[in-house]
């Protein structure tokens, strides 16, 4: 059986199912002090350790069952200053039926209008006729300091936003709790001022938001991952796991173990099919990426919130 390193992980639903081939590791949560101790100890008591994260397609509801889990051996999928098993895996690159396998896939995904977290419609308001997308992150995330980021990466983010797109409209998506005041942002609240600036921080599903933007903006925000996946240019000034491939305008240099760069299918490949773990809630059986996201479309498409609307 595997360890977990606090009780939050050993309470995971189906978590023997999420660590099937691990039975032996000491499971802790990415960067946080249960993945720093699960790293700690398997080096002193020489057992293998993995790290988890919530999977790309985390679930129906923010507080519905887990639907899958990123399971690495190595590191964390987010953490640029370190290899992750992510990171190899898009490294090494695939052709052939794997290849085929993961367009069909990004396929799949895009035509079920479904994201990381399924819970609410939507945007309802009206967007302007042209606009860039500036994805905000809660002052704190990880990821941020991971993807060699910081507070000034954003500001540099939004400048290069309004700068480059002289004759769009910037929408920048915050987390409702910033709007809320319950959360602090990254940009600072004078820079939302800008006469060409619309600050969004409804609770909504981002799809709508992302297909109609003409570029995306991103420092670390999975948002930039999800526009990769609808063929919108998406412009870095962070390093996420997405960022350093030559799919993505960088300003940072990437990692040197980056080099070579990757197609898009590697990239799918690595994000929606070998890394993640994907579990049916209602069985506790592994299922295929694709068997869960057809079964989470169907669910999405059933929400009270979502009305009539069916997954586009």
């Amino acid at each position: 059986m595997a360890w977990p390193m606090n009780r939050r992980i050993a309470g995971i639903a189906h978590l023997d199912r999420f660590l099937t081939g691990h039975e032996n590791a000491l499971a802790g949560w990415g960067r946080k002090a249960s993945g720093r101790r699960a790293v700690w100890l398997a080096r002193w008591l020489r057992r293998p350790f993995v790290l988890l994260e919530d999977g790309f397609l985390r679930s129906v509801g923010r507080d519905g069952p887990l639907l899958s889990m990123l399971v690495d051996d190595l590191g964390a999928y987010f953490d640029a200053t370190a290899p992750s098993r992510m990171e190899q895996i898009i490294a090494t690159g695939v052709a052939g039926a794997p290849a085929r396998r993961a367009e069909a896939l990004r396929s799949l995904w895009v035509t079920s209008g479904l994201s990381k977290y399924n819970q609410a419609a939507e945007y309802g308001g009206d967007l302007p006729p042209r606009y860039v997308l500036v994805a905000d992150q809660c002052a704190g995330d990880q990821a941020v300091a991971y993807g060699l980021a910081s507070a000034e990466s954003f500001a540099r983010m939004l400048d290069a936003a309004l700068g480059e797109n002289p004759d769009c409209h910037v929408i920048v998506k915050v987390h409702p709790e910033v709007l809320a005041g319950r959360r602090r942002g990254y940009l600072a609240e004078s820079a939302l001022r800008h006469p060409r600036v619309t600050v969004i921080g409804d609770a909504c599903h981002p799809i709508r938001l992302i297909d109609g933007a003409e570029a995306v903006y991103a420092v670390t925000s999975l948002i930039g991952f999800e526009a990769l996946l609808r063929d919108k240019p998406v412009r870095c000034f962070g390093m996420p796991f997405y960022a350093g491939w030559g799919l993505t305008r960088d300003t940072l240099p990437p990692p040197p173990r980056r080099h070579g760069g990757a197609h898009l299918p590697a990239l799918v490949h690595a994000a929606m099919i070998a890394m993640p773990v994907y579990v049916a809630p209602e069985s506790g059986g592994n299922v295929t990426a694709e068997q869960a996201i057809a079964a989470a479309a169907a669910d999405f498409a059933r929400l009270p919130e979502r009305g009539a609307q069916a997954p586009r």
